[in-house]
């Protein structure tokens, strides 16, 4: 096939050739996603987030109000905490979506984000053991266990946009519902914790998988393939397999 011929097909045609070569299986093993896919994926990621972050709230207030009649101080500082982590994630996702300066670098406030992210996955995670001492009453002790694992799962869910977010929520949530039924010393509540907290990992991780490769879908790499045929090929025309393929990644 000449280079003529090669330059009146369209993009998708050329991808198709690409994918029909000898080395193609090689290469689509370990395919990343195109410059447009990790864009949709970030757009979604500041869009669906602040659903997250209000579930976040609503769960921190509630349980500062009904621990704080019990352990007002507990609940004070904790309170703190999770409230100045919310305010900061918040602040960095409105100035994204207001279309501040950092709106032209989305790979840069992904990462800022996502690390204001890990704090807050902590601090609200860190409920059944901050807010209530080892002698506590053992129903509080598994209401706020349960409010803080929901409450993980569905920021953590809310945030399947980029993997590293979700497990900012998914994995201090399971870890620390696992932690919570160690020091109960209840080995039905420390069963139940493990189960929940496998199935919250393992549904998030499962959903991230699901947003990435529909984005990957809907957002395909635009390869320019260029083939040079070889005298070998040269010699035999039935052959339509290239020897060698040089590939120019535009997106």
């Amino acid at each position: 096939m000449s280079s003529l011929s090669l330059q009146e097909k369209n993009v998708r045609e050329l991808q198709q050739l690409a994918r029909e070569a000898p080395d193609a299986r090689h290469r689509d093993r370990r395919r990343p996603l195109s410059r447009a896919a990790r864009l949709h994926l970030i757009d979604m990621l500041s869009r669906q987030s602040a659903t997250g972050l209000a579930l976040v709230a609503g769960v921190s207030i509630y349980l500062a109000v009904t621990v704080g009649r019990g352990y007002p101080a507990r609940a004070a500082a904790w309170a703190a905490m999770s409230l100045c982590a919310l305010w900061v994630c918040r602040h960095l996702r409105n100035q994204f979506r207001s279309g501040n300066a950092i709106t032209s670098r989305p790979f840069r406030w992904r990462a800022s984000y996502t690390s204001c992210l890990s704090v807050l996955g902590v601090i609200l995670a860190s409920g059944p053991i901050l807010l209530a001492p080892a002698g506590a009453p053992q129903p509080m002790v598994l209401q706020i266990t349960v409010l803080t694992l929901l409450a993980a799962s569905g920021a953590a869910m809310l945030h399947t946009a980029h993997m590293a977010s979700a497990a900012a929520f998914a994995a201090p949530g399971a870890i620390f519902t696992v932690l919570a039924g160690v020091r109960s010393g209840d080995a039905a509540l420390f069963a139940a914790g493990l189960a929940a907290a496998l199935v919250c990992t393992t549904s998030v991780y499962a959903v991230s998988h699901f947003v990435r490769a529909k984005a990957a879908r809907q957002h395909p790499r635009t390869t320019f393939v260029r083939r040079e045929i070889s005298s070998r090929s040269a010699n035999n025309p039935g052959s339509r397999a290239p020897h060698s393929i040089s590939a120019k990644t535009a997106l």
